[in-house]
């Protein structure tokens, strides 16, 4: 028989149990670009974390401390630094689209009105702060100005919570722009500034 009438041997089918190799190049280029879209996809979930995890601690060492220093007034601190962290957070990048974030800023903000009221404080604060605190949320309530559904009208309904209907992603993304093109006058900032002025100011700092 020739050559030609030969069997021909087929190529053996590796062993399901055989370990696979990879080419290390191919390998490590895998590896590096699963690393880059698990960081681009978690960045501002991971920020938004890592915030609030650090207010966490905050409440829990406050929590611990002598009766002394009212808790009540340590959680309104809280609130209102995380509030403000938050606007600082949409300044610098347009977060209107985040789920996350819309969530956080509504339910802070809930959690900052709650902290306000009269039953919400173990010992009243000064007249004062109390101005200043109640002056930075009418300031939210009705931004913007004539306007039927304001900021403070979708926070009022959670929006952000279990909704995020598209007029209040709007206005959060305007805020960002102006911030963008002239921070020092926006409208982000003047609430950024009455934020800074209550919790610098003795009257809450020493409470």
């Amino acid at each position: 028989m020739g050559d030609l009438d030969k069997h021909i041997r087929r190529k053996e089918e590796p062993s399901p149990y055989e370990k696979i190799i990879v080419n290390p190049i191919e390998k490590d280029k895998r590896e590096k670009q699963a690393a880059y879209t698990g960081l681009k996809n978690s960045t501002r979930t991971q920020i938004l974390a890592t915030l609030m995890s650090y207010f966490k601690k905050i409440l829990t060492l406050a929590g611990g401390r002598e009766r002394a220093e009212p808790f009540s007034q340590q959680i309104l601190m809280g609130h209102a630094l995380a509030f403000r962290q938050l606007l600082i957070l949409l300044s610098e990048e347009d977060q209107s689209h985040n789920p996350d974030f819309c969530e956080q800023l509504s339910l802070t903000w809930h959690d900052l009105l709650d902290d306000c009221s009269s039953r919400g404080l173990s010992t009243p604060i000064t007249s004062g702060s109390m101005q200043k605190m109640q002056f930075f949320i009418a300031q939210i309530q009705n931004f913007p100005l004539g306007a039927d559904h304001t900021l403070g009208y979708y926070f009022t309904q959670y929006a952000g919570k279990d909704w995020i209907p598209f007029p209040f992603m709007e206005l959060l993304q305007d805020l960002h722009t102006e911030y963008q093109a002239s921070p020092v006058i926006s409208v982000l900032q003047n609430w950024i500034s009455l934020l800074d002025d209550i919790l610098s100011s003795g009257e809450i700092k020493d409470l």
